[in-house]
């Protein structure tokens, strides 16, 4: 006779309590799909943000310039893909601008506290006459040139400039065969006018100073030269350039441009240093920019402390007339190599319109 642990009854319920006391298995393809929703979010959080940051921290090297953006190794984006919209690039596009606009409006907020400062200024000593006119906004493809060397970054010293995208113009001078370049006092240092020549090829060049008297001006091979003074039509102003006397003949820009035939171009690049003309010849240029009558994408100039008791309001003038032609100061560099390190100060300025197409180029790049 079976025992009861034999029987086939107690088999069955054995085996049934056995399957209640086992976990049901559970299928491994949620657990997989989670794997891998959190690497691509990871992916997207950490890795893609970072890229981005490399194009503008310098990781990777510059992105060479081609027509209105940066194009990096592979190769410019295209604006379609088998001739469909690319959704992509337009969400790219706006974003690119939305960080554009941030970088207006900051710029703007600080141009507004210097002009509501300006008026109860009061400088304590005179190395401080300057002090309240510091840059207000930044260019990314800002460089220091005018290299003597050959060697384009190789430019220190007292002479050269601080220029806002050397490329763009160049690529301006290349496509449009428009590029227009005007430096006003030049005592035959011709390393700006050379370094444009060599490295925005293509632009025309044209360089004023009324003190070479019978000295041959020596930059020929890069610049048309005119004997004339920058100042009012007839005026005097300036009346010592390079410790040398200035008799020559003034012109105010508008004679200038219309002299030239230039009265419809955009002066890519306005370098100046006239040893104190620029309070009486700048201010009417600039109401001529901001009327729309005159197009100056960067103006490069040197302000001399004019010695004058008036020269706070002065020096304030002529910056408030700079703002309503819309032209930011990006650079400041005090001139440590005379006027006793401070009463000279090389001045960046450059048109709202140039300076965001050269941060675009940038920011935006494909």
């Amino acid at each position: 006779m079976d025992t009861p642990s034999e029987t086939p009854a107690f088999d069955r319920l054995r085996l049934t309590a056995a399957r209640r006391i086992q976990p049901p298995r559970r299928s491994s393809r949620p657990a997989l799909l989670k794997y891998i929703m959190c690497a691509t979010l990871a992916f997207l959080v950490f890795v893609g943000p970072w890229n981005n940051l490399q194009i503008i921290h310098g990781d990777k090297p510059l992105p060479h310039y081609q027509g209105n953006t940066y194009d990096n190794d592979d190769g410019l984006s295209t604006a379609t893909e088998a001739g469909g919209i690319d959704v992509y690039q337009e969400q790219h596009e706006a974003s690119c601008q939305k960080r554009l606009n941030t970088l207006d409006n900051l710029f703007d907020e600080r141009r507004k506290i210097r002009q509501q400062a300006a008026p109860t200024y009061k400088y304590k000593n005179h190395k401080k006459k300057f002090d309240l006119h510091e840059p207000e906004a930044n260019c990314i493809l800002e460089e220091r040139f005018g290299s003597n060397s050959g060697v384009r970054y190789e430019a220190f010293g007292d002479g050269p400039k601080f220029v806002c995208g050397v490329d763009i113009i160049a690529e301006k001078a290349k496509k449009e065969n428009n590029c227009l370049v005007y430096s006003v006092g030049s005592n035959n240092d011709i390393r700006f006018e050379k370094a444009v020549h060599t490295y925005m090829k293509g632009c025309e060049i044209h360089t004023f100073d009324p003190t070479l008297d019978d000295t041959p001006f020596v930059g020929g091979e890069y610049a048309t030269f005119h004997p004339w003074g920058l100042g009012t039509d007839g005026g005097k102003e300036g009346i010592t350039m390079h410790e040398r006397r200035n008799d020559g003949e003034r012109m105010s820009f508008q004679t200038i441009m219309q002299k030239l035939g230039h009265t419809n171009r955009t002066i890519d690049i306005l370098k100046i240093d006239c040893q104190g003309c620029e309070y009486a010849s700048m201010p009417p240029l600039f109401e001529l920019i901001a009327s729309g009558n005159v197009q100056v994408d960067q103006v490069l100039i040197e302000l001399h402390d004019s010695k004058q008791d008036n020269f706070t309001s002065q020096l304030n003038e002529f910056f408030l007339a700079a703002d309503k032609a819309k032209l930011r100061i990006v650079h400041k560099e005090r001139n440590q190599w005379g006027c006793d390190g401070f009463r000279c100060v090389e001045y960046a300025l450059v048109s709202e319109s140039f300076l965001r197409e050269a941060n675009e180029a940038v920011l935006c790049s494909a």
